[in-house]
């Protein structure tokens, strides 16, 4: 009696073994298995007797169990990081002949800022007065009070009469209207001999004359 219960026939076995392979894919689908990948791990450095060495403990997350799980433990060389020494100068320092390395020194200065000082300086054609650190981006105006702008070194000055227009617009005080304004008046009347012909210019105002007053040459 017991074996007419327990019989299964060809067709009966074959339905089963379907229903099982159903279930098992099924649970496979629900639940896929993966290795770890890169953007799953998670580092947290612990510190070890030794000052020159880092313990760093790798996590593993499994997305599945949404649990995280020891993966690695290595030791790691830590690289000494130097720092620039900030100092307040004895003496104020020549915004017209400082370099980098001395710039980064001063409180406030760091390698960016440092690096706009000295590119708008050579865009200018160098510093005649403090008050253009103000023109640069972000700088803030506490920094003036390290600079001085000493006599050693002359600003470099633009000859108006024979410069190109693209000589001309590439500097920070004259815009494309200014220049060919200039370069059409000299093919028009000849050579300019002064600023007080530029202000009869309406693309110049008084303000633009008193900025480029010590880069003009009228030679």
């Amino acid at each position: 009696m017991s074996k007419d219960h327990f019989y299964f026939s060809r067709n009966d076995r074959i339905v089963a073994l379907i229903l099982l392979s159903i279930i098992v894919v099924v649970n496979i689908v629900r639940k896929p298995w993966h290795p770890p990948v890169q953007d799953e791990v998670a580092e947290a450095d612990t510190l070890t007797h030794h000052a020159d060495t880092v313990r760093r403990i790798v996590y593993v997350r499994d997305t599945v169990r949404r649990k995280w799980y020891v993966w690695d433990t290595v030791s790691v060389e830590v690289k000494s990081v130097s720092y620039t020494v900030k100092t307040r100068p004895v003496s104020q320092i020549d915004l017209n002949a400082s370099d980098s390395t001395e710039l980064v020194k001063l409180p406030g200065i760091g390698p960016v800022f440092a690096a706009r000082i000295i590119r708008y300086r050579e865009k200018l054609g160098g510093y005649s007065d403090i008050a253009q650190l103000m023109e640069i981006d972000g700088l803030p105006d506490s920094l003036m009070e390290w600079f001085v702008i000493a006599d050693t070194i002359p600003v470099r000055k633009i000859n108006v009469n024979t410069s190109t227009l693209a000589e001309l617009r590439r500097h920070p005080y004259i815009d494309f209207y200014q220049a060919r304004a200039i370069v059409e008046f000299r093919g028009e009347r000849g050579k300019i001999k002064g600023p007080e012909q530029l202000s009869f210019m309406e693309e110049f105002t008084d303000q633009d004359l008193i900025r480029l007053e010590p880069y003009l040459d009228f030679r």
